[in-house]
């Protein structure tokens, strides 16, 4: 986009597709840096759409919730349509899907901001229509802004389903059952339903539903009942199973609203959820041990593109001491085939205070004489699973291994370090519940 209206200096291109595109610009009069979405008069959706759209720029502007990205100016540039927005400098929670599951604190704190960004713009008497992972954006603090309010119904957008004069009425994915059955038009239980579907999707992984084409999925909705959330995710809480299916009952009247559903999902201790299946995307910590010499303290690692609360920054730096043997056998017999009896983790101290404290969480485990490596994988106390490592056993009774984590920021934590055996067996041990204040 090289023709900026004045006032306004291209910084670089954000992204583009057929309705148009979106650049980084820097307001020059003010010295801020803003979103220019220019959106072609070809893609506009219908004759009336521009003027429609403007209406909508006009009462968006007046919204002023910290969840929702600002509009701060709408502009006819010919036959096309200029907004002028807030700029948010982070990704897609779509995009973070598809690197991997995001830890639960962070998949609750996105949702927790959606919800209450529908709640002020329903306060406004405004429904969004399109509620879905591509319109919300991460923060690299961890939290999200709900964008792009009522822009799927002045914009052809392939994604988003239309009827047959054209009226656009959401992605079909996320789609509420009154709506496709023309029963109402979309407003804040509408956008409840497509909410818990997207709460479904961060938390189990999946979707409720699928189907060949945007009928055959849009008619699922309102045909079939969902697989309960318990039955796709072994392990899952049975409060946030069941707050789930409420969310996508039938029936508007009894779906819980979006700020009802997360506090219900909330209720449920971080220790309780179980982990989803772990992703080779960049979404997920990393760490790294030295190729070269024993694993000792490490440089804390950033993940890539995994973005985390600034208010709770809690950053794995390194499993330490592996195979440590507890002991030694005194004869040369060969050892059994290696497999973990039993397992515990302590986590010391048990507490600390703002602005940071040091936690170094250890594992012991009782072998059966047997020799070799067995696989974990730990899970912070924010619900943050690590990557799988291996803990190599010398012909011992047992072995501990150890997990040194930092926490930083403004927010209060508590909960329990976890530490699972893989394989060549299952093991679980759950440390006692630690805590951070502020």
């Amino acid at each position: 986009m090289t023709d900026l209206p004045a006032g306004f200096e291209l910084v670089r291109t954000l992204g583009a597709g057929g309705f148009g595109e979106v650049v980084l610009a820097r307001q020059t009069g003010l010295d801020r840096l803003v979103a220019v979405k220019r959106i072609h008069a070809h893609a506009l959706a219908g004759a009336d759409a521009l003027e429609r759209f403007r209406r909508e720029g006009t009462v968006l502007a007046r919204l002023t919730h910290p969840a929702i990205v600002r509009v701060h100016d709408f502009r006819r540039e010919g036959a096309d349509a200029l907004l002028v927005m807030e700029y948010v400098d982070g990704a897609s929670l779509a995009d973070l899907l598809d690197q991997g599951p995001l830890p639960v604190h962070l998949a609750l704190t996105a949702l927790g901001d959606v919800a209450d960004a529908l709640a002020a713009a329903a306060a406004q008497g405004i429904a969004h229509r399109d509620v879905k992972p591509g319109n919300v954006f991460v923060l690299p603090d961890g939290h999200a802004k709900l964008g792009d309010f009522g822009l799927a119904r002045v914009v052809a957008d392939a994604s988003v389903f239309r009827t047959s004069d054209g009226t656009a009425t959401g992605t079909p994915a996320y789609f509420p059952p009154e709506t496709g059955q023309g029963l109402s038009e979309p407003d804040e239980r509408s956008d409840a339903y497509s909410f818990a579907v997207m709460a479904y999707e961060v938390l189990t992984g999946r979707l409720p539903y699928d189907g060949e084409g945007a009928i055959a999925m849009i008619a699922a909705h309102w045909m079939r009942e969902p697989p309960a959330p318990a039955d796709v995710v072994p392990g899952f809480p049975e409060n946030a199973n069941d707050a789930l299916l409420a969310g996508l009952s039938k029936d508007p009247a009894a779906r819980p609203l979006p700020c009802a559903l997360v506090a219900r999902l909330r209720s449920v201790p971080v220790a309780d959820w179980p982990a989803l299946p772990a992703s080779t995307g960049g979404s997920r910590p990393t760490v790294r041990v030295p190729a070269t010499a024993p694993p000792a303290a490490a440089v804390p690692t950033r993940p890539r593109r995994r973005v985390t609360r600034r208010q709770l920054v809690l950053a794995a730096v390194a499993l330490v001491a592996l195979g440590l043997a507890a002991a030694h056998w005194l004869t040369s017999e060969a050892a059994p085939a290696l497999a973990v009896s039993s397992a515990a983790v302590t986590v010391t101290p048990s507490s600390g205070r703002c602005p940071a404290a040091e936690f170094a969480a250890t594992a012991r485990f009782a072998t059966n004489n047997g020799s070799g490596r067995f696989r974990v994988q730990w899970t912070q106390p924010d619900g943050a699973v690590l990557p799988a490592t291996e803990v190599a056993v010398s012909k011992g009774t047992g072995t501990t291994t150890v997990l040194r984590f930092r926490i930083t920021g403004e927010r209060s934590l508590t909960g329990r370090v976890r530490i699972q055996v893989l394989s060549p067996n299952s093991a679980l041990a759950v440390s006692p519940e630690i805590s951070y204040r502020c």
